[in-house]
């Protein structure tokens, strides 16, 4: 079966409702419907207190009407009684500001041990009470896994409570060894921040205009992808264990280095990864959405995980993104180019806008009185053809390299927004919190071409030498190990085609600073000194004018193209001319 379905809350719905919901859903076209990730209130409305009864009967009413089940275990948000309960539960921001106990997601920290033995509780319950049942066909654990703030609602940095900064010790401790390796990676020297106890350690709070560690902060974002990996794979593993017959994975989204963890590897041991994505509410023409589509789907690429789409734009956006009006037409290219790219199942959110609540009146399929839409037409189209359509994905030649550790470390030099005074620049995002994106978005409209997928490739695919592409675009290589740069260089001189632009290998994987920049190996050049302009980061090389220019370097059987200059920021920025001039090394 491929799962074609929406999601639909029946705790948010009048139990008088739900049979005439649940068969029209089916009447539609749909084989899933996705609930309960969201519930927490609804199946334990009581600490240790727990009340099934009314899942018990949603679920046997999808299974009346033939319809399967991706069943959330809502363990992404507290309910009110948890801080009640255990006071101090807070989230706790960089500068003590604590998040609030309702609203928005996700309310707690992952590294409290009283919401682990909680959600453990939880998750036990739910998957041997359900692992039978006939109408469930996945799990889903947690939602959009992040710490907070999920939406950005602030340039705060969260969780900075005792039990995330313990948990930052030991992941430091397990990574380095020793004390004084810690103290050596982090650079600990420079003023007087040499930790003579582990107990001395703190997490960084600050940024670097107001001197935290780069290469503190850098591991600081490496153990929150490390910290949401293992407690996800330690849920599902519970899932697992009462339930080995289904699948179990969870969702996210794409977005900036601050709000996301690295799905790369967070995705690795699930059976689906799902993308819920929003193309109207992000404003994305077919390119932008081709990208998203291809960089989720790289997520998972070598992996068991499925690539899934857990929350496709049904309706119109309220509250965040874009607010433009969904007609119907569009639904109809977003999924089939989802299929084109390898989606193994697509669910829309949602059947119907809600009442009340933070998204009042958004994103549904139907009118909120429950009348159809030319939405609805649309996918009840489409569901019709889906027993027909056999895509085979096409994919290029060409990959694009996302190079975590170096988004999160030009994001630290420039760092949230704040004040001007005296001395400090403006905050330029482009140069930033953003330059990783709109480097590989600019990267990605240079690849792309017609309906070829496009893959992404990781620092990890570099580090192990995985790189079965002719050509290679390595966009903001400020960041790359000695065996990356190997793997690479070897890879070009057995006859591959490199495309790079500025700062080209100038710290290495723990944000040190080369002595010599990896750029003068690889193409026998002296890196003189780097300047920013308006349009990013210019390298100044001895014996070459101060200019923006391509450097062609033929090495062993391959070739290396080299821009001096932010070169995927400027087509990202809509630059033609050297679109144009890249397009026909390709």
């Amino acid at each position: 079966m491929f799962p074609f379905g929406v999601t639909f809350y029946p705790d948010q719905w009048p139990e008088e409702t739900w049979a005439e919901n649940f068969k029209n859903i089916k009447k539609a076209g749909f084989n899933i419907i996705r609930f309960g990730e969201m519930a927490w209130d609804w199946v334990e409305p009581e600490p240790g207190k727990f009340d099934f009864s009314g899942l018990d009967r949603a679920m046997d009413m999808c299974a009346k009407f033939g319809i399967k089940v991706l069943l959330g275990i809502p363990t992404s948000q507290v309910p009110p009684w948890f801080h009640r309960k255990f006071p101090g539960s807070r989230p706790v921001a960089q500068d003590g500001t604590l998040y609030p106990e309702y609203g928005p997601r996700p309310n707690i920290c992952k590294d409290n041990p009283h919401y682990r033995l909680a959600a453990e509780r939880l998750t036990k319950r739910m998957a041997a009470r359900y692992k039978s049942h006939p109408a469930l066909h996945m799990w889903q654990v947690d939602n959009e896994p992040v710490y907070p703030p999920l939406d950005h609602t602030t340039s705060n940095d969260f969780c900075h409570c005792e039990h995330s900064r313990k948990a930052f010790i030991n992941w430091a401790r397990h990574k380095y060894g020793s004390l004084k390796k810690i103290n050596q990676i982090w650079g600990t020297k420079f003023w007087t921040t040499t930790f003579s106890s582990l107990d001395d350690i703190q997490t960084p709070k600050a940024g670097i205009w107001e001197a935290v560690s780069p290469h503190i902060f850098l591991d600081w974002f490496r153990f929150k992808t490390d910290s949401l990996t293992s407690w996800i794979d330690h849920l599902a593993k519970i899932v697992k264990s009462l339930d080995p017959d289904h699948k179990v994975g969870t969702n996210g989204f794409i977005g900036i280095c601050t709000r996301v963890p690295d799905h790369s590897i967070l995705s690795g041991n699930l059976d689906w990864y799902g993308l819920d994505v929003y193309p109207k509410g992000g404003k994305m023409g077919p390119k932008d959405f081709a990208f998203m589509l291809d960089l989720w789907r790289s997520f998972t690429r070598g992996k068991k995980a499925e690539f899934h789409l857990t929350e496709l734009q049904g309706g119109q956006n309220v509250r965040w993104g874009s607010p433009d009006y969904v007609e119907g037409p569009e639904i109809g290219w977003w999924t089939k180019m989802a299929l084109e790219r390898g989606a193994k199942a697509i669910l829309y959110h949602a059947w119907r806008p809600p009442l009340f609540g933070a998204e009042t009146g958004g994103f549904g399929i139907l009118k909120p009185n429950g009348e159809e839409t030319k939405r609805l037409q649309v996918i009840k189209g489409l569901a019709k053809k889906l027993r027909t359509w056999n895509f085979e994905r096409r994919t290029s030649n060409i990959a694009i390299a996302y190079l975590r550790s170096s988004e999160v470390q030009t994001y630290q030099e420039q760092g949230p927004p704040r004040g001007i005074s005296g001395q400090w620049e403006a905050v330029r995002s482009d140069i930033g919190i953003m330059y990783g994106l709109m480097s590989i978005q600019g990267a990605y409209q240079l690849a792309s071409h017609k309906h070829e997928a496009i893959d992404f490739i990781f620092e990890q695919d570099i580090e192990a030498g995985k790189l079965p592409y002719e050509t290679i675009l390595l966009a903001n290589p400020y960041l790359l190990s000695k065996s990356q740069y190997t793997k690479l260089k070897l890879w070009v001189m057995q006859g591959g085609k490199l495309i790079t632009d500025a700062r080209f290998g100038q710290k290495d994987e723990n944000a040190h600073l080369y002595p010599t920049p990896l750029l003068e190996d690889l193409l026998n050049v002296t890196y003189d000194h780097g300047e920013i302009d308006k349009n990013g980061f210019l390298d100044v090389l001895k014996g070459y004018s101060k200019k923006y220019q391509l450097i062609e370097k033929k090495i062993g059987k391959g070739k290396v193209f080299y821009a001096n200059f932010s070169l995927f920021l400027l087509i990202k920025q809509g630059n033609k001319k050297w679109l144009a001039a890249l397009k026909r090394f390709l």
